[in-house]
């Protein structure tokens, strides 16, 4: 506190005690006596107690700390709150070291949080690298061990590495207690083994998560989410019954609470089962229905409701329909490289303009360095097949080439 004031021992020991004493008590030499400390308080002007009884102080600060974990896992937008309180009332007296590193990796993972990743990689590079050593993690206190596990997790799925996110995230859920943060914990694991495609996991991170949150009978957005997230996996495992009991139960949820940017998730899942099973209308319908959710709430998953019309189109011979869609959404803002990959067949097909076939190529540029497998894949198949269409045989053997490796990338990558 004398350092953070910008005081000198002189000046803060004046009227109360000796310079060389209360540096002795800096030193931790001489254990200070009562009422000394006592003066101290009101030269710093804290409240009373605040310098006696800092074992009480360290226990409120653990309190708050583990409230800062507990709402950056369930309630995002109340951490931030939580964090100004700490930054003004805690966080120059945060001792023992431990709660300082503990807070730090929180701070770090609510930037991560809200994808504030220039913030978040400042803050790890510029103190937690050197606050902790990983290969010692074990002997730190258990707050610091959830905190920095959590943090990593974040991080890493930050990077795409989703391995290592799901890796420290199993770790940090070890150490969690029952209730509904173990749940959120427990469904974000299942979202991860959704990313490796390893659905049958998924599957069964998902029913834990869903049967906690029923058992608590709180964080409705998030059953809905789990709802959405058990339909979703069981759609990509073709098991379309079972996908839509979910389904249903998640837009319950979400009409019933108006959650609606999870209402139009759910409207695209459906919509992708009814295309599966061939039924093109109902398909449409909850498409066009997620879509204008989509353009209220400016969303960019838009643009994969995009793409499965226009697939539908596509299939159902819908030429006008198709031409209509592309027309409409090649004027969006937006409508950049990064998305025009979603409409490559359709481009082949019918618009083979130099403009969009150069916009074409930077998007395959854009994937392949992202290293997302399953888009990749899906080009390189249309173009392989559009070359060996127009004769061009050579061209389509390359992009052919390229579709068994991404499919072996990936295939390796989940594990199979």
């Amino acid at each position: 506190m004398r350092n953070n004031r910008k005081l000198t021992l002189k000046q803060t020991a004046d009227t109360i005690t000796s310079s060389s004493y209360l540096a002795k008590i800096e030193e931790g030499n001489y254990p200070p006596r009562p009422h000394v400390l006592q003066a101290l308080e009101r030269k710093f002007e804290v409240h009373p107690g605040f310098l006696t009884n800092y074992e009480q102080r360290d226990e409120d600060a653990e309190y708050i700390l583990r409230l800062l974990l507990s709402n950056i896992v369930l309630h995002p937008d109340k951490a931030k709150e939580v964090i100004e309180v700490i930054e003004e009332n805690y966080f120059e007296y945060l001792s023992p070291i431990s709660l300082e590193a503990t807070y730090l990796c929180l701070k770090c993972a609510y930037y991560y949080k809200i994808n504030d990743t220039k913030n978040a990689i400042d803050l790890y590079e510029e103190y937690i690298i050197n606050y902790i050593d990983e290969t010692e993690l074990r002997s730190y206190p258990k707050l610091v061990r959830e905190s920095f596990n959590y943090m990593m997790a974040l991080k890493t799925f930050s990077e795409n590495m989703i391995k290592e996110s799901t890796y420290y995230m199993e770790m940090f859920v070890d150490s969690v207690e029952q209730g509904a943060m173990k749940a959120a914990v427990i469904y974000n694991i299942a979202l991860l083994y959704g990313e490796l495609n390893l659905h049958s996991k998924a599957i069964q991170f998902g029913l834990k998560a869903k049967f906690m949150f029923e058992y608590t009978k709180k964080y409705e957005s998030l059953l809905c989410k789990t709802n959405n997230l058990l339909g979703a996996q069981h759609l990509y495992v073709e098991q379309y019954e079972e996908a839509l009991q979910y389904l249903k139960q998640a837009e319950l949820t979400a009409q019933k609470y108006e959650y609606n940017h999870l209402l139009a998730d759910i409207f695209y899942n459906k919509g992708l089962i009814y295309k599966y099973l061939e039924d093109y209308d109902n398909a449409v319908f909850y498409l066009e229905k997620s879509s204008s959710i989509d353009i209220e709430e400016c969303r960019t998953s838009i643009w994969e409701t995009y793409y499965s019309l226009m697939q539908i189109y596509l299939t159902t011979k819908q030429d006008a329909h198709a031409e209509n869609l592309f027309a409409m959404i090649s004027k969006k803002d937006g409508f950049d490289s990064y998305y025009i990959i979603y409409f490559v067949e359709f481009i082949l097909q019918f618009n083979k303009d130099e403009e969009y076939i150069d916009k074409l190529f930077s998007a395959i540029d854009i994937y392949e360095n992202s290293n997302q497998h399953d888009e990749l894949i899906e080009v390189y198949k249309t173009l392989g097949d559009h070359h060996f269409q127009e004769g061009n045989y050579k061209q389509s053997s390359l992009y052919y080439q390229k579709t068994i490796q991404a499919t072996k990338k990936i295939n390796f990558e989940g594990g199979f």
